[in-house]
């Protein structure tokens, strides 16, 4: 299924609504998925009516404090589900809705930003909090079905492991439970200038590209149609030093990797570096323009990517036995 999405994670809500930005997004058929943290939701009605009336279709991304996760996880699906319900509540008492809520799954904030000092102390931070997976997953699912009872789809963005070795196994580990949770779409955050620029010289940009395109693969095994990619960076994200991606033509080769791998369904990250980098055109055409583009033969390939991959399911197992009683 072709769709294509962008992130929008720091850009105030009056630029969000401006006709340029909503010219530039629906000209492309380019949908919004709108962050949204507490204390930060003055201007969001607006923003959803002011989008849905040019025909821009829009998901919220709830995001809690970072010093209760940020993202959604295993340790805060309580407290995520009561914000994304009351976002939700808000918005209908204002008589407007979004289309879709996303439910970012990720590990704590302090988890991610111990990973990029070593994987191993992420999955140390979170390990504890496999035990409440599946209280976790039916608190989400639980809000799928309340969602989907106001016609409002439930998507979530996933960490790529999840897709890769046994199923379940890197969930535990990060806390962050994606089965048994009726998703409408599952994006899967594979950022080649983020695996190039952290894996510390292990991937150079043509090895991150093929990992673009094996995580891709993995994802449409495991979730089949309702499987999606979130593709880039072209802005710095949550730590404001993410490596970025050096051209559009990058994002092109991103995009053609993904479609390659059998994901037409895409989201960019993210609005913020779009506009900050201009001219926004180029990136945006770079995002959608592929489209017009035949498929191109097979996903890349390097031999890099695949050690990667393949240490990735290896440890997974690793982590399956290590589970069971």
């Amino acid at each position: 299924m072709r769709r294509r999405r962008i992130w929008s994670e720091d850009v105030p809500f009056a630029t969000v609504r401006s006709a340029r930005v909503i010219g530039l997004l629906a000209s492309r058929g380019v949908e919004l998925c709108l962050a949204v943290r507490p204390g930060g939701e003055a201007g969001l009605a607006a923003t959803v009516g002011a989008c849905a009336e040019a025909g821009v279709r829009v998901a919220l991304w709830p995001m809690l404090a970072d010093r209760d996760g940020r993202w959604a996880c295993a340790g805060n699906a309580a407290a995520f589900v009561d914000y994304a319900r009351g976002l939700c509540d808000g918005l209908a008492s204002e008589g407007v809705a979004p289309a879709e809520v996303v439910v970012d799954l990720e590990p704590p904030f302090e988890a991610v930003r111990a990973a990029v000092d070593g994987p191993l102390a992420a999955i140390d931070l979170v390990a504890r909090r496999g035990a409440r997976l599946l209280g976790a997953a039916a608190r989400f699912d639980d809000l799928g079905g309340a969602l989907r009872d106001r016609r409002i789809a439930m998507s979530c963005a996933v960490v790529p492991l999840v897709a890769i070795g046994p199923a379940g196994a890197w969930e535990a580990a990060l806390g962050t439970p994606v089965s048994g949770v009726a998703w409408d779409h599952v994006s899967a955050m594979l950022y080649s200038s983020i695996l190039e620029g952290w894996s510390r010289g292990l991937l150079a940009r043509r090895d991150a590209v093929a990992v673009v395109a094996a995580g891709a693969r993995e994802v449409a095994l495991r979730f089949g149609d309702r499987s999606g990619a979130s593709l880039g960076a072209v802005g710095v994200g949550a730590f404001g030093d993410e490596p970025r991606l050096r051209s559009p033509e990058e994002l092109r080769e991103d995009v053609r990797a993904a479609r390659a791998a059998g994901i037409d369904a895409l989201t960019l990250l993210d609005l913020g570096g779009v506009l900050s980098r201009p001219p926004a055109e180029a990136w945006l055409d770079a995002f959608v323009g592929v489209d017009e583009e035949p498929l191109a033969g097979p996903p890349p390939v390097t031999l890099r990517a695949d050690l990667a991959v393949g240490a990735a399911a290896q440890l997974a197992r690793v982590l399956a036995a290590l589970r069971r009683p």
